[in-house]
């Protein structure tokens, strides 16, 4: 059974402050309140008894430790040892590094509340007025998992993200979901060469999510086939059939992919060209305009990206609506013209 403690109420510099012993035999004192706002001892009492609560239901030394000690020692191997995607896993280290780190890493764990996240993501929205609503989304996700893990751990009495909103935060100027068309493609397989070519050819001609192109190994090809079984989305197994022309770029696989390395190879390339960079996941939606445009049904498409009917007609399916337009009206002119002909051909004959 663990030791609880009702600690030690105690006034300093005007503020009221509350002395107890951590676990590992240290002791600690956390500031209640000042003075000012707490000018009645019995008040902070109150205030020492709901403090001493959250010690008492996390008396352990790592509870004591700080945010940044925690997400070092603590949340970065719990995520190892668990197996998390190795892209997953950099992208909770850089918004820990650049956004929660400064705001939020010198306090102690047991001690952050719903309003210190609350404060740290409001404080980035006046520092950092160009990120978008999903950056703030991923940096209040990284949040929730750190203190996730600490809540399983018996290091927080709660998770302090739940309550946090990131409603109004950053702003909503998408970047423009693109898809590469088969001619921008043929462009892209005549710059580059080797690794970067067959990374290419994975994306454009199979639709692989960026964890599946991190978890390929060249064991998952057998001469005819991919095989996609790690690091996925929705935990597939499947097998994917391999066309001539990625055939031909896979010998130019020579190691594990890295697609940040990979991005700067490409942008770099790009440089001085007519091409522009989308992002890998434009090669994505690529694949299913193109499968559509080729007469391929959405529900056929959907099965080879992996994905339901909806989801790809709604986002991955990019047609050049100008062209579309100018489509359609021909044929609305062709058809006019014939119903034009035909009456004409019948006003003209002898009654």
């Amino acid at each position: 059974m663990k030791r609880t403690q009702s600690g030690y109420l105690f006034q300093s510099n005007g503020a009221w402050y509350c002395r107890y012993r951590e676990a590992d035999g240290k002791q600690r004192a956390h500031r209640l309140g000042s003075v000012a706002d707490v000018p009645k001892k019995s008040d902070a009492k109150v205030l020492q008894q709901e403090y001493m609560k959250k010690v008492n239901a996390t008396l352990t030394p790592q509870s004591g430790n700080t945010v940044g000690e925690f997400f070092a020692n603590v949340f970065v191997p719990f995520c190892k040892e668990q197996g998390l995607g190795a892209g997953t896993l950099r992208n909770y280290e850089t918004n820990w590094r650049l956004y929660l780190s400064p705001r939020i890493g010198h306090l102690r764990l047991r001690d952050v509340c719903t309003g210190d996240v609350q404060d740290a993501l409001d404080s980035l929205r006046r520092e950092r007025p160009d990120l978008g609503h999903g950056a703030f989304g991923c940096v209040k996700v990284t949040a929730s998992a750190m203190f996730s893990v600490a809540l399983r751990k018996r290091l927080v009495a709660s998770n302090p993200v739940h309550g946090a909103t990131i409603k109004g935060l950053g702003h909503r100027r998408h970047r423009e979901n693109g898809a590469y068309t088969l001619s921008e493609i043929r462009q892209f397989l005549t710059l580059f060469t080797g690794q970067t070519a067959a990374v290419i050819g994975f994306a454009a001609f199979l639709g692989l999510r960026r964890p599946e192109l991190e978890a390929l190994e060249p064991s998952d090809f057998d001469g005819e086939t991919v095989r996609i079984h790690r690091a996925t989305k929705t935990g597939n197994d499947v097998l994917l059939p391999v066309i001539a022309p990625l055939k031909r770029l896979l010998p130019g696989w020579a190691e594990k992919i890295n697609l940040e390395h990979e991005k700067y190879v490409i942008q770099k390339g790009l440089e001085g060209t007519g091409l522009k960079w989308r992002g890998f996941y434009a090669f994505r939606r690529g694949l299913a305009t193109n499968l559509y445009e080729a007469g391929v049904p959405v529900e056929t498409a959907a099965l080879i990206l992996r994905n339901s009917k909806e989801i790809c007609s709604k986002h991955y399916i990019k047609l050049d609506e100008e062209r579309k337009r100018s489509e359609a009206m021909e044929k609305l002119e062709q058809v006019f013209e014939r119903v034009e002909a035909v009456q004409k051909a019948s006003e003209g004959r002898p009654q």
